[in-house]
């Protein structure tokens, strides 16, 4: 069963673009100014070229000593062309990156973040086909993580006991205390307390979960016939 929330919930809609023609110092600005890791390169329909990185755009200024031996190559042989590029660019498209880090709207909040985690970037754009429809960061996910303990709770109540399991509101309880569940009464059948336990570990805000709940029937959910 996949988690309620999607990068698509979290996601910046309103996101600050360039376009390949954007100078090298409106860059800047737009990074500096709006306080954002990277800005995206699109098209004027909005598909995605490129992205455009403060470590892209730092590029000049880490070889700005190496630059004087352009016209000499081996003065600065362990630059790579790609560092030639980025170093000497003056607009989007001569010092974006063109491979930037995508995801889609109904993404599951692990799947982004094992995205974030294994890959190393601050942010990832979210694309409908080949459209930006927004951007997802870090720091997006651990917002979630700042949800009420009472919020917490309802989720929980209504996703794991009521739309998940169909329990008995008057046997089960979900309290909650900063962001850990803790799940006491007792449900119909043993593997149902395993499947409360894994659908309130997913929902997102939610730290870890303390089950102490008790069934009636071992063994799985029986089916009718």
């Amino acid at each position: 069963m996949r988690t309620s929330t999607t990068a698509g919930r979290i996601m910046t809609r309103e996101v600050i673009t360039a376009t390949p023609a954007t100078p090298f110092k409106d860059l800047v600005g737009m990074i500096v100014t709006n306080g954002v890791g990277a800005v995206p390169v699109v098209t004027p329909e909005g598909a995605l070229l490129g992205v455009v990185t403060e470590a892209d755009l730092l590029c000049r200024q880490a070889h700005q000593d190496d630059r004087l031996g352009a016209s000499c190559p081996h003065f600065a042989g362990h630059l790579t062309r790609e560092d030639w590029r980025k170093a000497a660019a003056q607009t989007a498209a001569t010092v974006m990156t063109a491979t930037p880090r995508t995801t889609t709207p109904d993404a599951t909040l692990p799947e982004v973040a094992r995205l974030l985690t294994t890959s190393g970037v601050r942010s990832l754009f979210v694309l409908d086909g080949e459209h930006l429809v927004g951007v997802v960061t870090r720091r997006d996910l651990l917002r979630t993580f700042l949800r009420t303990d009472e919020d917490l709770q309802t989720d929980v109540d209504r996703t794991v006991f009521e739309d998940a399991l169909h329990a008995d509101k008057n046997a089960v309880l979900a309290s909650v205390e900063h962001g850990v569940v803790l799940l006491t009464g007792r449900l119909e059948y043993e593997a149902d307390v395993a499947t409360a336990e894994r659908l309130a570990l997913a929902v997102p805000g939610v730290v870890g979960v303390e089950n102490r709940m008790d069934f009636v029937w071992q063994g799985p959910r029986r089916t009718a016939g």
